[in-house]
């Protein structure tokens, strides 16, 4: 039988007595301050019945904790919610400041060329490009370049990426070219003749801020050889081929060009990388 049935018919048996009085006057003698065989173990039955009982409310409490931790007690839950946050912005400011690490710039010097929707859109890649450096166990070392005060893109950042002046990452209102030293910069255009081979430690490699509905062919390349800055491409035509059906567009996201990017930094598998970052209904497949 076990203990729980053992001390329920304790319980039982103690609480059914012939005599219906109190504890206190089961226990009493003619003999003050003696207690009878039969009273010694009856106060030996209830003590340990209230022992009993105490343990069944504690490991109910344990077994209400357990099921809230998701069947995991408190020792097998790990880190606590704020023990994660304080790793991961750890983790990014190690980042941040490191020398061996690649850069990546996004260049939100490009509002003119953008209406407020095309903005706001921006300004969702923009949360979508921390979102996903904050959560990669590999960061890239983030830089937001041209961020003026009062431009419609800075403003559209904090008025809808909530903790945007916050974020892990360089920001300035500088020029990517005033920042960095030219020949260490590469542009990225789809528009570029060179696919990118490796992403290196002492380049820095620009993604352009802009969402163009209409997206005007080869200004990207052109903007970049207008200001002597080398530039580059995915190597989608390196690694991939067109499927049976699809639209074989290779005109990206800022977020998925980062993506492609920070998948090839943690992997350093091109073809993982990018289809990884590519939509599907692009048609694109494995070479």
């Amino acid at each position: 039988m076990e203990t729980s049935q053992v001390m329920e018919e304790l319980m039982m048996n103690y609480w059914s007595s012939d005599d219906d009085s109190t504890l206190a006057d089961n226990l009493a003698t003619d003999e003050p301050n003696v207690l009878s065989k039969k009273n010694v173990e009856r106060l030996r039955r209830f003590e340990t019945i209230k022992e009993w009982r105490k343990t069944q409310r504690r490991l109910k409490k344990e077994r209400t904790k357990s099921l809230q931790n998701g069947g995991k007690t408190t020792a097998e839950k790990g880190p606590t919610k704020a023990e994660l946050r304080e790793e991961i912005l750890a983790r990014l400011e190690f980042v941040q400041s490191s020398h061996t690490t690649p850069k990546v710039c996004i260049d939100m010097g490009l509002g003119y060329l953008m209406n407020q929707k095309e903005i706001d859109r921006l300004s969702t890649q923009v949360r979508f490009v921390y979102g996903s450096n904050r959560r990669a166990v590999k960061p890239l070392h983030l830089t937001f370049s041209n961020l003026e005060a009062g431009s419609p893109i800075l403003e559209a950042c904090l008025r809808r990426n909530d903790g945007f002046s916050q974020y892990r990452v360089d920001m300035t209102n500088q020029s990517f070219m005033e920042v960095f030293p030219i020949d260490k910069i590469t542009y990225l255009t789809p528009d570029s003749d060179i696919a990118l081979k490796h992403l290196e430690i002492d380049q820095v490699y620009v993604i352009g801020g802009l969402v163009d509905e209409s997206p005007n062919k080869d200004y990207t390349r052109r903007l970049a050889a207008e200001r002597g800055i080398s530039t580059a491409r995915l190597p989608i035509n390196e690694y991939l081929k067109q499927g049976s059906t699809g639209s074989y567009n290779k005109i990206l996201s800022v977020n998925q060009i980062f993506d492609i990017l920070l998948s090839y930094h943690f992997s350093g598998d091109w073809t993982a990388a990018l289809l990884s970052g590519i939509p599907k209904r692009k048609g694109f497949l494995p070479r």
